[in-house]
This record gives C-alpha cells, structure tokens and sequence, in this order.
C-alpha cells in the first residue's frame, strides 16, 4: 500500500496517476477541507493528522511499502518527521515538490523568514496585502499591527476562526480559493490600496507569478518568503519526474 501524503493539487494529480496505474494507496490529508477535495481522486481518504507517536502503528497496520510526500513546499515540520519515520521502519520515501518558477524582478523581494519581512514593512506605512494564509496571520498582526493588514484566506471555518482571534474585522479579509489570475490579484490588491503584497515561494502551483506580475502592474514591492529545504533521500519537480523514479515501482 502507498500512502500519499497530499494537501496540494499535485498530490490529487498524483492520486489521479495512482488510481489510473491500479496502485492502492491511501490519501492523507488533515482538514475537513483536504478531504472534501480529495475524496472524488481516492478511494481511500485519511483525516487525521499523523504524529512520531503514530506513524510506526499506522505504517503496519496499512503494509505501508511506499511514501509519496506531496504536501505543501512549506510543510517542512511533516516533510521532516516523515522522513525521519520512513527512515527508521525502512520505507521507500519520495518527495514531490513543485519548482519555484520564480524569475528575476525588481518588483521581487526576497526574505528567509517572516521577521525578514516584518523587519523591512516597519519602516513604512499603508496597507499590507497577506497572502501567506491564516496560520501565520497572528504574528504579523501582532508584530506589524492588525490595523494596517489585508489578508487572503481559504473560505474555512478554521481560517476564518484564527483571523477572528487574530483580531481582523471582515473589511480586512478576502476569503476566496484560486486559482488567481494576474488581473484579479491586482483587482484585490488595489481594492484594499496595497502598499505591498507578502507571499510564499510556493511555486508556480501556487500562484506566485501571478502575483508578482500583479505587483509589477500596480508598482508596488512583492516580498516573497523563500520555501525551506531539506535534504531527501529522493525527489521530483513533477509528475512526470515521480512517474520515472516509480516506474519500476508500479
């Protein structure tokens, strides 16, 4: 059984390849929203959030002979754990994550973390376009000040409940899902009078050329957080790079 780690539209293009080569696998996901995405591309859906404390027992329990990491270039926690699991009950881990597909302009920003990015907005004024999801919204509101935040969430209850707690008003928060176009990220960004856009490398995947051509459009900065690495054991950019690694697998 493969167990295909998924929350990102490559790993249900994934899940379509599995299906489609008669390979069982398992779609893990960890949200209401991930398994409602992932259901019509799997026959089988797990929702839960798999721990060191339980992955031996889920690994036995489901003869789980191969991984297929194809969560978020940000997921570095999980990516990292898994790995060091896969390790240790000796199993077959792939890592398939997307290019960056970041070019060079001088509208583009980059930052290794968040405090990079806080520490060059401090010094200005006006309206800060966040497009880094709900999770990390908090600290920016508390180091940056909420007052001056736009954010842009998934449409979920969850998403929406932090940014509540965060202190957002609902003026302050685009909750809608992609994929977005360059118009319609500049149609956002001027609507709330954007002085800059904060965004993830999260590849073209996720939007991010869209958004920096978006920022090069309307002359403001687009400070991009550039993705963790980590040292797999094997690798792909893509599904035709995961179909050659698994060829002799399938």
């Amino acid at each position: 059984m493969i167990l295909l780690l998924g929350g990102t539209s490559e790993s249900l293009d994934v899940a379509d390849y599995l299906t489609k080569a008669k390979a069982p696998f398992i779609l893990s996901v960890t949200t209401d929203y991930g398994a409602e995405l992932a259901r019509p591309h799997a026959v089988h859906v797990s929702e839960q959030i798999l721990t060191p404390a339980t992955f031996h027992d889920f690994f036995t329990a489901h003869h789980i002979t191969l991984i297929i990491d194809a969560t978020h270039p940000f997921a570095k926690v999980i990516s990292g754990t898994v790995m060091t699991a896969a390790h240790a009950d000796q199993i077959r881990y792939v890592r398939l994550e997307r290019e960056n597909g970041l070019a060079e302009d001088p509208n583009l920003k980059l930052f290794d973390d968040l405090d990079g990015v806080v520490d060059f907005l401090k010094p200005t004024t006006g309206t800060v376009y966040l497009s880094t999801g709900s999770k990390t919204a908090g600290e920016y509101a508390e180091k940056l000040g909420v007052t001056r935040l736009h954010v842009r969430v998934l449409p979920t209850v969850k998403a929406i409940g932090l940014l509540d707690d965060a202190g957002f008003e609902a003026d302050q928060i685009d909750a809608v899902r992609g994929p977005f176009s360059e118009q319609l990220n500049m149609d956002l960004f001027a609507r709330c009078q954007a002085v800059a856009v904060v965004t993830k490398e999260s590849g073209r995947r996720g939007g991010v050329q869209e958004k920096i051509a978006a920022c090069k459009q309307l002359s403001i900065p687009c400070l991009v957080i550039k993705r963790p690495t980590l040292n797999y054991p094997e690798r792909a950019a893509s599904l035709s790079e995961l179909k050659v690694l698994l060829e002799k697998t399938l």
